[in-house]
């Protein structure tokens, strides 16, 4: 944090990837320390809203709000499976991925996604959930989900929705929903 001496933090973790003909997994264990106002993870997915309103008790702007001195522990995992070959395809038939970080003061941050595709990849459903603050008062939860439908070849038909939080006048976070609809050529297949 700008201004405020002594602050640094340290990581120590392991991490371990597995890939079959089928199969692609990561996994990420770190034991974290913050000291003075330092905070890895920064620029996560809260950072956009935390710079009007971090979550927790102050209810004050990111740069403004205490960061309690401690320890997290923290875990990724990406999983992606295939029915067939993985080859050069970037898509999978499922895949799933998550993100948890659980801090000493009784904070937990929480991030994940699955997305299916079916019908000989064809339809591809995703949800998304995100939870920022778990345990204080200011919690935040976003979720969406998306439909994209291909269609002649490289065509797709999207369709997305979900919650968000929009800032307003005196700093506080007014929740709202959002839909879209759209139509794309996929250049990747």
């Amino acid at each position: 944090r700008p201004g405020v001496g002594g602050s640094w933090g340290a990581v120590a973790g392991v991490g371990a990837d597995v890939e079959t003909l089928t199969l692609n997994a990561r996994l990420r264990l770190e034991a974290r320390r913050q000291h003075g106002g330092f905070r890895q993870g920064y620029f996560g997915p809260d950072y956009e809203l935390a710079r009007f309103r971090a979550a927790g008790h102050s209810g004050a702007p990111l740069t403004k709000a205490p960061f309690p001195e401690g320890a997290s522990a923290y875990a990724e995992a990406n999983v992606g499976w295939d029915a067939e070959r993985l080859g050069g395809l970037v898509q999978r038939h499922l895949s799933l991925s998550g993100a948890l970080e659980v801090f000493t003061w009784g904070r937990v941050d929480a991030d994940g996604r699955l997305a299916l595709q079916l019908f000989d990849r064809s339809l591809e459903l995703a949800a998304n959930a995100l939870a920022v603050g778990l345990g204080q008062s200011g919690t935040r939860y976003l979720l969406s989900g998306e439909l994209r439908w291909r269609f002649a070849g490289k065509v797709y038909a999207l369709g997305q929705g979900g919650t968000l939080l929009f800032p307003v006048a005196g700093g506080s976070l007014r929740p709202g929903a959002y839909v879209s609809l759209g139509f794309g050529v996929d250049n990747a297949r």
